[in-house]
């Protein structure tokens, strides 16, 4: 008889101490907890599980807290009849949820989900530079202003120019205004510092010549096909072409004949500095 206190005593504190608590008349908690533990033996000892009555007869509120830290609540919904059937059933439906949960990290902590990798994001530039060409009995000096943007994981470039040119062959004047775009394709390189790449880029010329008193305008097709290196940095930008400029239709300049001529084809060098964007 003495006996009995002390034994009440280690009987509470073994329930207190139990991984799971039931608070339902609806399973027997013992049942419960040792079909659990035949389940998922001594990981059981790493969950907090409590059980509460739903609203419905047979409903019960189900919350975990796994090894990772997470808590999750589920309602369950016994079909058995009997209690020791319904307390096996419900260590089955805990058994088959704590599966559900993700493996707890090593070292403790809890997981954490990797970071997405950011998309390189949309860059453009802009810049202005000086441009040279020579072509027969012919050299051109002039600037022009471009703009364009890094698409498509940087393998394309849309590029937009404006130009000025012109020259003063012995006592000819030449001045010519170009506008255009086009298409550069290429690919990054030392951690998309340096572009490299080809372009193709075609402009509408309108070409004025001055001789003594006479004046001649007319218009014609500017294609310029080449190769482009490129710079990038935190905000400035450094780029050169260099290529053919296929000039159509090739005309002489009027009164010296063959020996100056714009086209049909003239060697070009073009620089910009400019800045980027984005």
């Amino acid at each position: 008889m003495a006996l009995a206190p002390q034994l009440a005593v280690v009987a509470w504190l073994a329930l207190a101490a139990a991984p799971i608590e039931l608070h339902t008349a609806a399973v027997d908690p013992r049942l419960t907890e040792a079909g659990l533990r035949a389940r998922v033996g001594d990981e059981l000892d790493a969950w907090t599980i409590d059980v509460r009555a739903g609203a419905g007869e047979r409903e019960l509120d189900v919350r975990l807290r796994g090894p990772d830290g997470a808590t999750r609540t589920r309602r369950l919904t016994l079909s058995s009849d009997t209690r020791e059937d319904r307390s096996r059933e419900l260590a089955a439906s805990l058994a088959l949820l704590m599966d559900e949960a993700p493996p707890p990290p090593r070292g403790g902590k809890p997981a954490t989900p990797p970071a997405p990798t950011p998309r390189p994001p949309y860059q453009g530039w802009l810049g202005l530079g000086p441009r040279l060409e020579a072509g027969p009995g012919l050299v051109e000096g002039g600037v022009d202003v471009m703009g364009g943007a890094w698409l498509l994981r940087d393998h394309l470039q849309p590029i937009a120019s404006l130009g000025l040119g012109g020259a003063a062959p012995e006592d000819v004047s030449l001045f010519h205004l170009r506008f255009g775009g086009g298409l550069a394709a290429g690919a990054s390189l030392l951690d998309r510092r340096i572009w490299l790449g080809g372009h193709v880029l075609v402009h509408a010329l309108r070409s004025r010549v001055r001789e003594r008193e006479r004046i001649d305008v007319d218009w014609m097709s500017a294609t310029e096909i080449g190769a482009t290196v490129q710079y990038r940095g935190r905000r400035l930008f450094l780029g050169a072409r260099t290529g053919v400029d296929l000039v159509l239709p090739s005309r002489p300049v009027p009164g010296h004949g063959a020996r100056i001529r714009r086209g049909p084809a003239q060697w070009m060098l073009g620089l910009v500095i400019g800045v980027v964007f984005g």
